[in-house]
């Protein structure tokens, strides 16, 4: 029971960090790439609701239904945050954001992880899990680490560090480098949504280099 208001809970901050970073990019100039972080936050929101749902929705059709949205929008919208990546480097002005080689280089990165979860997500089956009073659906099948998701970190981190050493901006950095150590060291705990607590402020940190970003913008202007 705790574990579904976490995950409730989850979603709240999750849609709070939209509203505001939607409103951010209505109110002033920032990169066409910034879209991509609301774009994923929505795919957080909906996945942390079905997980806190799934106890009530219980195993079966409805809930693998609802389930098979989860996998297709990480799949499809996640591998984006490296264009948001690309946004955060450009909009800073770092140097080697200004090359049209690292544009190209990120976008077909992107796609390219793309293409890569898609056939994941179609060699993988749905099975059920019930832990610490959720019931969710996962994908398994193909073993090995999450290759996407650690390349995504790394590229973030690269640019989270080339912030840093630019502009003295550490949030970035910080936000990505938790989130990596939270994936990474085994943390033995009765809940599955406090682990997620380092995804969250991974997102946090972006959001707030997003509105970094933005006032930077704006005091050049």
């Amino acid at each position: 029971m705790i574990d579904t208001i976490l995950y409730f809970l989850l979603s709240i901050c999750y849609l709070t960090l939209l509203l505001l970073s939607i409103k951010l990019i209505q109110k002033r100039t920032v990169s066409f790439y910034m879209i991509f972080l609301p774009l994923v936050i929505v795919g957080l929101i909906y996945d942390n609701i079905i997980i806190s749902m799934g106890s009530f929705i219980g195993e079966g059709n409805v809930l693998l239904f609802l389930s098979v949205f989860r996998f297709w929008y990480h799949a499809l919208f996640t591998p984006t945050l490296l264009l948001f990546a690309y946004g955060v480097a450009k909009q800073s002005k770092l140097q080697w954001a200004n090359k049209f080689i690292f544009k190209i280089t990120f976008l077909m990165g992107t796609l390219a992880l793309i293409s890569y979860e898609i056939i994941e997500t179609i060699n993988k089956n749905p099975a059920i899990i019930r832990e610490y009073g959720i019931v969710r659906y996962t994908l398994v099948g193909v073993s090995g680490p999450p290759l996407m998701v650690i390349i995504v970190a790394f590229i973030l981190l690269i640019v989270g560090v080339s912030l840093y050493r630019k502009t003295r901006w550490t949030i970035m950095m910080i936000g990505v480098a938790i989130m990596i150590a939270g994936s990474a060291i085994p943390i033995n705990l009765p809940s599955t949504a406090i682990i997620n607590l380092f995804e969250l402020f991974f997102i946090f940190s972006l959001f707030l280099t997003q509105r970094y970003i933005s006032l930077s913008i704006d005091d050049r202007e």
